[in-house]
């Protein structure tokens, strides 16, 4: 059963986030249970009843041997799903459960996530995942991103350790530093000698999901400023290639070989390459936000709530004094 509630909870997240970026509409076909069972590896049963859950939530139509599509989408108000005022709703019904007037909760959520202008160092070999990194901390949760750039590959022991206290030098100058998984160790190791939070960033499943589900059909393109980049990415997916030359890596210098690039073919365009050539005119593989998973926007925002909060247990005028506690 919990596989099953993962699953139905992983399609529908999908969905609905490709609704609400517009890449699916009401009326289009989404992937077959085979399809499904091929890039996920789960019992095609599983599946079944997955969709199936979410065709009585209304989300999906399931038509027999014809497939599965998008339901027909309620929308209130123009662009606004009705989905997402049903969101919205639960959102306020649990700020009521709290004692929290609805009024109140735009101001609760101001001052818990913006009273303070934090800074967030980002700490990154590449500059393809930094700029990616540094971007969407900043529009997404509104943190000051500070660059701190590491080598990609593991330093003789002296070098390492001057890397070290230098990464450490940058962190007692921030409020949070996040990281990936390949700068973990030194990050967090640095972060807790000097009493910075630290998060480890990870990358959205639909993310590795659409790149492994090429991968398993053709080829993937990359299209980076940072030769390093690509070398992360074959790193990340190597258990997915069957031939080495699967991934192929242009760096957005070489002008040559973006314009021999076949128009129709999807490609990996980071957001620093396209910041470096400007739009291009082949679809994306993956779009350029969200490339966090949602863990670690969840590790993100309760480090922005306790440090927007502090010591002083912020809450709205009339907030219950037992429950003020919650929220430290």
């Amino acid at each position: 059963m919990d596989q099953e509630n993962q699953l139905t909870d992983r399609l529908r997240d999908r969905i609905l986030n490709a609704l609400h970026r517009g890449s699916l509409r009401p009326g289009d076909r989404l992937p077959s249970i085979r399809t499904l069972w091929k890039e996920m590896g789960v019992d095609h049963r599983v599946i079944a009843q997955a969709y199936r859950t979410l065709e009585a939530e209304g989300l999906v139509q399931v038509r027999g041997r014809s497939g599965v599509y998008v339901a027909p989408q309620e929308a209130l108000g123009g662009e606004l799903l009705a989905e997402t005022a049903r969101w919205m709703a639960g959102v306020m019904v649990e700020g009521w459960k709290r004692h929290i007037p609805i009024f109140d909760l735009p101001e609760l959520l101001r001052r818990c996530t913006s009273t303070r202008r934090l800074r967030c160092a980002c700490v990154e070999s590449n500059v393809d995942q930094m700029t990616a990194y540094c971007t969407e901390l900043r529009e997404h949760f509104g943190l000051e991103p500070v660059p701190v750039y590491v080598s990609p590959v593991p330093l003789p022991r002296p070098d390492r350790s001057v890397e070290f206290f230098g990464v450490q030098d940058r962190l007692r100058e921030v409020d949070v530093a996040v990281s990936t998984v390949y700068h973990a160790r030194m990050v967090r190791k640095a972060a807790e000698d000097v009493g910075t939070p630290a998060v480890t960033l990870t990358v959205n499943a639909e993310v590795v999901e659409a790149v492994q589900r090429r991968l398993r059909e053709t080829h993937v393109t990359v299209v980076a400023v940072d030769a390093a980049f690509g070398d992360r990415i074959r790193a990340m997916y190597d258990e997915t290639l069957e031939r080495p030359d699967q991934i192929r890596v242009i760096l957005a210098g070489e002008a040559d070989r973006l314009a021999a690039l076949d128009p129709d073919e999807p490609l990996m365009l980071t957001r620093a390459a396209r910041e470096r050539i400007g739009d291009i005119r082949n679809p994306l593989l993956v779009p350029h936000s969200p490339t966090l998973s949602p863990q670690t926007a969840r590790e993100l925002l309760e480090v922005l709530i306790r440090l927007n909060v502090g010591d002083k247990g912020v809450r709205p005028p009339g907030y219950p004094e037992a429950e003020a506690a919650t929220l430290a």
